[in-house]
């Protein structure tokens, strides 16, 4: 499955809802001041380094609670700040216990493949030089580069692997027997499938 960056924009027709279905005022005024609390952070010294991704996430249509949980689960497990999921709900998003948490989770799988994409995305702030990277070692004339020319040639399509090109010949001849059909027929299914072959090598 090849990555995606992160638009952190929230699909429209996805219900979110931080809660059950009514809120009371007293649920309302502690989810406005948690919120308040947590915006308060900016800026200042010891914030979570997930303030920033919470905050594009809330800008794209997520609700402030759901954005900080995905902002958190993104970052390593090993720095997250709070340690805990339950820590977060009770010390940053104003809820009682994480249950909730695991509620958004059930309902909406878009939790999930979100935190996969913020997860894959300083990938992407770096793709210019891992293509660099790859360019300065593939050019080298010695063996150890062999893998590094592999898989450039491999993405720019003037390579098929083996194991690609032998799935691409038994889908096409799957079920035909080839001792019964003539030799025309034996080169037409060779040129259809070096024609495919020839229209994967160019996208």
């Amino acid at each position: 499955m090849s990555l995606q960056k992160p638009t952190y924009q929230l699909m429209l027709d996805l219900d979110l809802p931080e809660g059950g279905e009514a809120i009371t005022d007293d649920e309302r005024i502690r989810s406005e001041a948690a919120r308040s609390a947590l915006d308060s952070l900016f800026g200042k010294v010891g914030a979570p380094r997930w303030l920033d991704e919470y905050l594009e996430l809330t800008r794209g249509g997520w609700p402030w609670r759901v954005a900080a949980y995905i902002a958190w689960a993104s970052t390593p497990r090993v720095s997250r700040e709070p340690k805990t999921q339950d820590l977060l709900a009770r010390e940053y998003l104003g809820l009682n216990s994480d249950r909730v948490i695991s509620t958004w989770r059930k309902r909406n799988p878009a939790i999930e493949e979100m935190i996969r994409q913020m997860q894959a995305s300083p990938l992407f702030k770096h793709r210019a030089e891992i293509f660099n990277a790859l360019v300065a070692v593939a050019v080298k004339p010695e063996y150890k580069s062999h893998n590094d020319r592999k898989l450039a040639f491999e993405l720019m399509g003037d390579y098929v692997p083996a194991s690609k090109a032998f799935l691409a010949m038994t889908g096409k001849i799957k079920g035909k027997d080839l001792s019964k059909l003539s030799i025309d027929e034996l080169m037409e299914l060779a040129a259809s499938m070096e024609d495919e072959n020839n229209e994967h090598a160019e996208n």
